[in-house]
């Protein structure tokens, strides 16, 4: 209970200081996100300056979330034609299908493509979908989808870079042939996108169900089908998936979905409540779980 006073401190700080908390905690995120593409794409001499990454994160911090998507497409392309023109070309063909297939609807799930790349560069990869189906649900699966794309083509735009550092005409063929496979025939990649796919799809499902516990349950099931799904997904596509890091991922993944679980508040199941009311077209049955307040049972004792 003490833990929870806590949070709720923190929470009615938050609220009371919106105008400035959220701005700074935009901020930060927005920096974690350039910095982590400056550690993917670092091809362009102006673009690599950390003025560059402050003045983004800064602005991005300030305008909407589909505003921070088009800075991080300029940033990225900048980094991809300063390989070649036919990366940046690629890349050109990649931003417009993440945009016309996704964000240009769904804007305010840019969180969820850009969480997946720094979760790449902090080696837990696979905590990623957990934490994307928890916060986002099934929307999340697309965002999460081109998340993975976009890290496999900062690793082909890489090799392709070391590649043509040594002029000649076999080197440059190898280099546009990588260009040319990076989506079409990357194991590694498509693997991750099954495991992806099934973890964010099973754990949405699941928490979304009518019974007590089910988030809790959803976390778990989650993180247990993202290491069976791992061994499915190798099966599938014929590859070698790393265990060691799709365990520890997996557990990283759930200590973090506990945590903002805890931040969304504690789930009182006891004191569940089912309330049924009418209007003239629809009859309804509401089921309310309340959240555990330490304030609220603190004045309740008082009285």
């Amino acid at each position: 209970m003490s833990i929870i006073s806590i949070k709720n401190k923190i929470r009615d700080f938050c609220r009371k200081q919106d105008e400035i908390v959220t701005p700074i905690l935009r901020f930060v995120w927005s920096l974690i996100v350039f910095a982590t593409l400056q550690h993917l794409f670092n091809y362009s001499e102006l673009g690599s300056k950390t003025e560059i990454t402050i003045l983004l994160a800064v602005l991005t911090a300030l305008l909407p979330d589909v505003f921070m998507f088009f800075m991080v497409g300029a940033l990225v392309g900048l980094h991809s034609f300063s390989v070649s023109l036919e990366v940046g070309a690629v890349f050109v063909v990649i931003f417009i299908c993440m945009y016309t297939a996704f964000i240009r609807f769904f804007p305010n799930y840019v969180y969820a493509l850009l969480l997946v790349p720094v979760f790449f560069v902090l080696h837990i990869p696979y905590a990623a979908p957990i934490v994307i189906a928890l916060v986002a649900g099934i929307a999340g699966l697309v965002p999460a989808i081109f998340g993975v794309v976009l890290y496999f083509f900062s690793l082909c735009a890489a090799e392709i870079s070391r590649l043509l550092e040594i002029e000649s005409a076999e080197n440059e063929i190898e280099a546009f042939k990588q260009l040319s496979e990076v989506l079409l025939k990357n194991r590694d990649m498509y693997t991750i996108i099954v495991i992806f796919a099934i973890t964010i799809v099973v754990t949405s499902i699941l928490k979304k169900f009518n019974y007590s516990y089910s988030i809790y349950i959803a976390i778990v099931a989650g993180t247990v089908v993202n290491i069976l799904g791992s061994i499915v997904a190798g099966y599938i596509v014929n590859n070698d998936v790393p265990m060691g890091s799709v365990v520890a991922g997996s557990l990283i993944g759930i200590i973090l979905a506990g945590i903002i679980r805890f931040g969304q508040g504690v789930l009182d199941y006891k004191h569940t409540e089912r309330v049924q009311f009418e209007d003239d077209d629809y009859y309804y049955y509401v089921k309310a779980v309340p959240k555990i307040d330490s304030e609220k049972k603190k004045a309740k004792q008082t009285v």
